[in-house]
């Protein structure tokens, strides 16, 4: 069984950094909320082989953010 070495806690901290930077800009762009995040394998065909390839994708799921408006006399 082959084992992995822990990344550094700095190296995961500076990629929750930029993920969180991300997702910010995400929300501000498009006005709605994160709800959801997942990694999930999807295999598709390789265009040179043919072969199937698995590999991984983040599929984030969003919620519209409430607009408001505030009546003005």
């Amino acid at each position: 069984m082959m084992r992995t070495s822990p990344l550094p806690q700095s190296k995961v901290a500076e990629a929750e950094r930029k993920v969180s930077a991300i997702l910010a800009d995400l929300e501000e762009t498009t006005h709605s909320e994160v709800k959801d995040i997942a990694l999930e394998d999807v295999v598709e065909t390789d265009a040179a082989s043919g072969q199937p390839v698995v590999h991984q994708s983040v599929d984030i799921t969003v919620q519209p953010r409430a607009q408001r408006k505030w009546l003005t006399k």
